[in-house]
């Protein structure tokens, strides 16, 4: 029996992930000018989309995400791949241009090809959305699109690049909304207008994360504790020591910890207790903050891989910047403790800047960990920034896969990729405007275009996949 599991486990055949990522000029061995990059089981598949803002660094990311979503399953049981993403802004803009684009395209082609190419209920979802943002009574409340509004189809690719092809139709693509979970926190609107802006097939969640959730480091970088201090002492011995992670509770057993705690250090103290109200006044501080709850299904309970995840850093959230940052080292450190073990399949985490979350002590040594326990664990980052020397050097070197979109901005990025690369030199070309008037001209050159660096091996210029969702 044991002998025909093993011969079950050796001939379980392996699964190529292979995805599409662009187009080149020339054909390749193959005959093809389509390029595709293969995601190993056996190694951790991070990348970095590099390249100055407006030049389709998070479309290209959006892009990969969905090949991945679609064209790739995982371990024993052929899983879906997890996908979270963090969403660092919405766009008013974009909302105005599926505006236009959409009653341009109406007048141009007509009803029946729109829904031949939405299918009729989509067809009508964004018909109905269109009429919400020509309602002026709906202004601030609608319109105001996420970088990954991913359960709406790209109306946008429907737009000619040439006399024959669309931005989609040049890749023999349509435009496609994706499942989708949006997660937000303390929220600004209201969850259906969220929706609105999301996508019909989108689910949309404001969530918390509970209090056990959270160690003694948690609460001093979020409450400002100094760890010098004895209510400071007081509440790290109730939360971390003693595992009362209740505010109320912790409370309740203060004035016995700050007893115990003068008794040991001998000490006799007639004056009034301003330790003991240290402790009243931070449990107090944290019982406020909306973010935390005490029992519930919250934030982790929530990200499995049934849908993409979207993580609502954006407007959308009323959140400090060290709230994301908990927020993103609690969901970083669940996927590589537990989520891993739960179910055999890769995890890919997206993020746009990302490097603002990991600028202190903690997130450093997230990212450390990530990079050197993720190939085992199958977590894979895909990351985001118009200047390398802004990311942690954990991600730059060990990135299996760099994607230039536009050009590089920085001459230290250029320096730094020639000395990484074998080939970049002899392959990259830096455009230059050689008066005011050729900057928009190289602009519209370069969108969407660039260089994908495969394995750190091998550079080509490429156009890259369009994404089927907005």
């Amino acid at each position: 029996m044991v002998e025909a599991v093993i011969n079950a486990a050796t001939t379980f055949p392996r699964q190529r992930n292979i995805i599409l990522v662009g187009k080149a000029n020339q054909v390749d061995e193959t005959g093809s000018t389509y390029r595709y990059l293969e995601l190993t089981e056996e190694d951790a598949n991070h990348m970095v989309f590099l390249g100055p803002s407006g030049f389709r660094k998070t479309t290209a990311m959006k892009a990969l995400i969905q090949e991945i979503w679609t064209k790739t399953s995982w371990g024993r049981d052929r899983e879906k791949p997890l996908i979270v993403v963090f969403e660092a802004k919405y766009d008013r803009a974009k909302a105005q241009a599926v505006k236009n684009t959409f009653i341009t395209l109406l007048k141009e082609k007509g009803e029946k090809w729109l829904k031949d190419r939405f299918g009729e209920e989509h067809y009508k979802e964004m018909k109905f959305y269109i009429t919400l943002l020509m309602n002026p009574g709906m202004a601030g409340s609608i319109g105001l699109m996420g970088d990954f509004a991913l359960a709406w189809g790209n109306i946008l690719g429907l737009q000619k690049i040439d006399s024959r092809n669309t931005e989609l139709s040049n890749f023999g693509l349509r435009p496609e909304p994706f499942p989708m979970r949006r997660i937000v926190f303390n929220p600004t609107r209201e969850l259906h207008h969220i929706a609105y802006d999301s996508g019909p097939e989108a689910e949309i969640i404001a969530t918390k994360i509970k209090y056990s959730r959270l160690n003694f480091e948690d609460l001093a970088k979020l409450l400002n504790l100094n760890n010098y201090t004895i209510y400071s002492g007081v509440i790290k011995e109730a939360w971390d020591h003693l595992k009362i992670r209740d505010p109320d509770e912790v409370l309740h057993r203060a004035k016995e910890i700050y007893q115990e705690m003068l008794e040991f250090l001998e000490i006799e103290s007639a004056k009034p207790n301003m330790s003991l109200w240290g402790v009243k006044a931070t449990m107090e501080r944290l019982k406020s903050n909306p973010l935390f709850e005490k029992d519930g299904k919250d934030l982790i309970d929530i990200i499995d891989n049934d849908k993409i995840n979207v993580i609502d850093f954006s407007q959308n959230s009323r959140l400090t910047l060290e709230e994301k940052k908990l927020i993103f080292r609690k969901i970083i450190e669940y996927l590589m403790n537990e989520y891993a073990q739960i179910k055999e399949t890769a995890i890919f985490i997206v993020g746009d800047e990302i490097q603002k979350y990991l600028d202190d002590h903690t997130g450093r040594k997230i990212i450390s960990s990530l990079f050197r326990e993720g190939r085992s664990n199958q977590i894979n980052l895909f990351a985001a920034t118009q200047y390398l020397h802004s990311l942690p050097s954990e991600l730059i070197y060990g990135a299996s896969h760099i994607a230039i979109l536009g050009f590089l901005t920085s001459a230290d990025d250029t320096r730094l990729l020639r000395k990484l690369i074998p080939d970049f030199e002899l392959k990259y070309h830096q455009p230059l405007a050689r008066t005011p008037g050729e900057v928009e001209k190289l602009r519209r050159e370069h969108k969407g275009r660039g260089y994908i660096i495969i394995n750190k091996l091998f550079t080509e210029r490429i156009l890259f996949r369009p994404s089927q969702t907005l």
